[in-house]
């Protein structure tokens, strides 16, 4: 079985994280599936105000502004589960200008062919534009569609993340928060 990663429903506005665009990676090289190499910059990300420190570190996917943001719980279970699908890249956060250690920026590089298009519901993002691609409204997984892999993005649509039925349990097991698995969308 298959499931569509998404960030959580319920995330307090006062924990987005920014990212510093001008002193950091292009964030959508982290979009593209691709390995990334010789960084020339970290990934670095600010949270300023009335932070509880407890109660964010109580999350394990952050929103951002920027690339996706996550935390060590999270970075250990892709490492045991996805390590072939995932490029951990160390981020450089800070809180009120006080650094925090163990964040990572995932780079989901396994992008596979993973849906059943004749039997998933779409329409074209671009209607009237021969070969738009397609905005999905509900999804069908091939049979066996993650072919070993724990986290991937699909080729079908490079947006939509999608983690085996193994990774979804331990991150159950595990309670990690700050994300949420769909079977559909």
């Amino acid at each position: 079985m298959c499931y569509i990663l998404l960030p959580a429903e319920i995330y307090p506005d006062r924990y987005w994280f920014k990212y510093s665009f001008h002193d950091s990676p292009d964030h959508l090289n982290f979009k593209k599936g691709t390995v990334q190499k010789d960084w020339a910059k970290s990934p670095k990300f600010h949270l300023q105000g009335e932070v509880d420190l407890g109660r964010l570190l109580h999350f394990d996917w952050f929103m951002t502004d920027g690339p996706d943001l996550i935390g060590p719980r999270l970075a250990a279970l892709i490492r045991k589960y996805a390590p072939r699908d995932v490029q951990l890249i160390d981020a450089e956060v800070t809180v009120n200008g006080e650094p925090l250690k163990g964040f990572q920026v995932p780079n989901i590089t396994s992008v596979i062919n993973c849906l059943d298009m004749e039997e998933s519901v779409y329409v074209p993002l671009l209607p009237g534009i021969h070969g738009s691609p397609p905005h999905l409204i509900s999804v069908a997984f091939r049979p066996d569609a993650l072919q070993g892999h724990g986290l991937v993005r699909s080729n079908e649509d490079i947006s939509l993340i999608v983690a085996s039925a193994e990774f979804v349990e331990a991150c159950r097991a595990e309670s990690i928060t700050g994300i949420r698995f769909q079977e559909n969308l």
